[in-house]
C-alpha cells in the first residue's frame, strides 16, 4: 500500500511549504500559552484537586480544534492539484496501482498531521507534571483520539479532492463535510432525545462519528452536554473513525481509475447531419434563445454583480432557492422540537442551537464565496480584462461584494421563521431576538469583509480560502475556547473582553444561552465588529485601487 516514491514526494512537498511550518508553530504556541497561564507558582504537585484538569480540558479542545482547522487543508488539495497540473493521468497510467498512489498520499498527510500533533507533547507533559491528570487514562487516549481525527479528516479530504475540479471548491467542501461529521451527526440524537427506541439507538451510535463524545469523556465535561446523548467512549470513536476512513478510502479508490480518464470525448453531431425536423426546431430555437437574444444589463445594475451570479457555480436562482429552503427546514425543525416538548430544553437552549447552526453555516459558505472575489480573477487572468474596462475600482469591488451580500442575506433570512415561532411560543423574548438578529447581521458583515480583504493579498484561490477559514475560525471559535476555560485560568473580566471580539458570542449572550448569561457584550461587541469591518473595507478599497493601476 505504501509506495516510497509517492510517499517521499508528497511528504517532502508538504514539509517544504511555509504553511506547514506555520501550522506547527501555531499549534505549539497555542498549547504552550494555555499551560503557561495556569502554571503553579509554588513547587507542590496537585495530586487531588482539579487544577491540572481545568487546564487539560481547554487544552484538549484547543488541540482538537487545531486538528480540525489545520489538517484538512493538506489532503483537500492532494489529488485535485494533480489533476490541474495534468500529472494525475500520468500517475494512473504508470506501473503504480491506485492503492499505492492513494496509500502514499494518505500516509504522507497522516504523518504530517502527526508532526503537527507532536508539537503539543511538551504542553501535555506539563499537564501531567502538574498532577491530577492520568497518563494512561487521559493523555495517551487523547493522543489516540487526535491521531484518529487526523486519519478520519485526511480520508475525507482525499475523497473530496478526488471528486472536485478546483482547489478552492475542494477546500470548501472538505471543511463542510468535516463540520457535518463533527456537528451534524449529533442532530438526530438531539432531536429524538433519550427514549427507548431503535431510532434513538441508531442516532446515539451515529454520534460515535464525532470526536466530541470522546473528548467529553477524557476531559470530564459530561454535565455541559448531557442532553446530547453522546456515546462517552473514546474507543468507540476510534473504531468509528477507522470504519469511516475505510469507507472514504474505498470511495476514493473507485474514483482513481485509469478508465475514468481514458474515456474519449463525444464528437457530437453536426447540424447538416440532423434530420429536417431537428434542423427546423434549431433555427426556431435560435430566434428565442435567451443566450443569444437576451436583453442588455440595465444601467442601474452593476454588471460585475451580474457577471458573478451568471458565472458562479451555485449563483443561479434555483440553487439559491434550494439553499434557502434547506435553511428554513432546519430552522423550523429546531423550533418544532422546542414546541412539541420532544426534548425539554427550553426556548433559550434551542435558540442557542439555532444561533450556532447559523454561525456555522455562515462560516462555511461566507469564506468560500468572498475569499475568491479577487484571487480567482487574478489566478484565471480575468483581472486583466476587468482592468481594461471603463469601470472604476469602486464599481468593480461593490459589484463583487454585493454578489456575496445578497447570497448571505438570503441565507440569513431563511432562518427567520424559526425565530418567529420562538416569539410566538414565548413573546417576552422579542427584544432579545431583535438583538440576536443584529448580532448575526454583524457576523455576516465581519465574515464577508475579512474574507474579501484576504482575497486581495493572494493570487491563488485555494490559499486565500484556507487563510480566510483560518482567520475566521481563530476569531469566532478561538474566543469560545477562552470561554471554555472560564473561572480557571481565565477570570470573568478577561473572558468578557475576549468574547466582545466575537459578535456570535454576543448573540449567544443575548438569547441567554446556558453559560453566557453573566456576560454583557452589547453594544461593545457591535461597535468592535463595525470597526473591524470598516477597517477591512478601507484596506479592500485601497488594495483594489492599487491592483487596478498600470503595472
Amino acid at each position: 500500500m505504501l509506495n516510497t516514491a509517492v510517499f517521499r514526494r508528497e511528504l517532502l512537498d508538504r514539509l517544504r511549504a511555509t504553511r506547514t511550518f506555520a501550522s506547527v508553530i501555531a499549534c505549539a504556541l497555542l498549547a504552550g500559552v494555555l499551560v503557561w497561564l495556569r502554571w503553579p507558582t509554588d513547587s507542590r504537585l496537585d495530586l487531588v484537586s482539579q487544577g491540572a484538569l481545568q487546564v487539560f480540558r481547554p487544552l484538549a479542545y484547543a488541540l482538537a480544534a487545531a486538528v480540525m482547522l489545520l489538517v484538512p487543508a493538506f489532503p483537500a488539495t492532494a489529488i485535485v492539484r494533480e489533476r490541474r497540473r495534468g500529472t494525475l493521468a500520468l500517475l494512473l497510467n504508470s506501473p503504480l496501482s491506485g492503492i499505492e498512489i492513494y496509500g502514499g498520499k494518505l500516509i504522507s498527510n497522516f504523518v504530517l498531521a502527526a508532526i503537527i500533533v507532536s508539537a503539543s507533547l511538551p504542553a501535555l507533559a506539563a499537564c501531567f507534571a502538574m498532577g491530577g491528570v492520568s497518563l494512561a487514562g487521559q493523555i495517551v487516549p487523547l493522543l489516540w483520539v487526535l491521531l484518529a481525527m487526523s486519519l478520519q479528516f485526511t480520508a475525507i479530504g482525499l475523497w473530496v479532492s478526488a471528486k472536485s475540479s478546483t482547489s478552492d471548491s475542494s477546500l470548501r467542501w472538505t471543511y463542510a463535510a468535516i463540520l457535518a461529521v463533527v456537528v451534524l451527526t449529533l442532530t438526530p440524537s438531539a432531536i429524538i432525545g433519550q427514549v427507548d427506541s431503535w431510532q434513538s439507538s441508531v442516532a446515539r451510535w451515529l454520534t460515535c462519528l464525532s470526536p466530541l463524545g470522546a473528548l467529553r469523556q477524557l476531559t470530564g465535561s459530561q454535565a455541559a452536554t448531557s442532553e446530547l446523548g453522546l456515546v462517552d467512549s473514546w474507543s468507540s470513536y476510534l473504531l468509528a473513525a477507522l470504519v469511516s476512513s475505510a469507507v472514504c478510502a474505498v470511495a476514493t479508490l473507485r474514483l482513481l481509475s485509469p478508465q475514468r480518464y481514458d474515456r474519449p470525448k463525444p464528437i457530437g453531431v453536426m447540424s447538416h447531419e440532423r434530420g429536417l425536423t431537428s434542423r427546423w426546431f434549431r433555427r426556431l430555437n435560435y430566434l428565442v434563445d435567451p443566450q443569444t437574444r437576451k436583453a442588455g444589463i440595465p444601467l442601474l445594475i452593476n454588471p460585475v454583480m451580474v457577471k458573478e451570479f451568471r458565472t458562479r457555480k451555485f449563483g443561479r436562482l434555483h440553487w439559491l432557492l434550494r439553499l434557502v429552503a434547506l435553511c428554513s427546514i432546519v430552522s423550523l425543525t429546531l423550533t418544532v422540537v422546542s414546541a412539541t416538548g420532544t426534548v425539554s430544553w427550553g426556548v433559550a437552549r434551542i435558540a442557542g442551537m439555532l444561533v450556532l447552526m447559523q454561525v456555522a453555516l455562515l462560516l462555511v459558505l461566507g469564506p468560500s464565496l468572498a475569499s475568491g472575489l479577487i484571487a480567482v480573477e487574478r489566478e484565471t487572468g480575468g483581472w486583466q480584462l476587468l482592468r481594461m474596462t471603463p469601470m472604476s475600482p469602486w464599481r468593480i469591488v461593490s459589484g463583487k461584494l454585493m454578489s456575496v451580500v445578497w447570497t448571505m442575506a438570503l441565507i440569513l433570512l431563511a432562518t427567520l421563521p424559526g425565530y418567529l415561532v420562538m416569539m410566538w411560543i414565548q413573546p417576552s423574548i422579542a427584544p432579545q431576538v431583535q438583538r440576536v438578529i443584529v448580532s448575526l447581521v454583524l457576523v455576516t458583515v465581519v465574515i464577508i469583509s475579512i474574507s474579501a480583504v484576504i482575497s486581495t493579498f493572494w493570487t491563488n484561490a485555494a490559499a486565500a480560502t484556507a487563510t480566510s477559514y483560518g482567520v475566521l475560525l481563530a476569531l469566532l471559535a478561538g474566543t469560545l475556547l477562552v470561554w471554555l476555560a472560564r473561572g480557571k485560568p481565565f477570570g470573568q473580566v478577561f473572558v468578557e473582553r475576549c468574547l466582545a471580539l466575537n459578535p456570535a458570542a454576543a448573540a449567544l449572550a443575548e438569547i441567554r444561552t446556558p453559560g453566557f448569561e453573566s456576560y454583557n457584550l452589547t453594544p461593545i461587541a457591535w461597535w468592535i465588529a463595525l470597526g473591524v469591518s470598516a477597517f477591512c473595507l478601507v484596506i479592500l478599497a485601497g488594495r483594489t485601487w492599487r491592483l487596478t493601476r498600470p503595472d
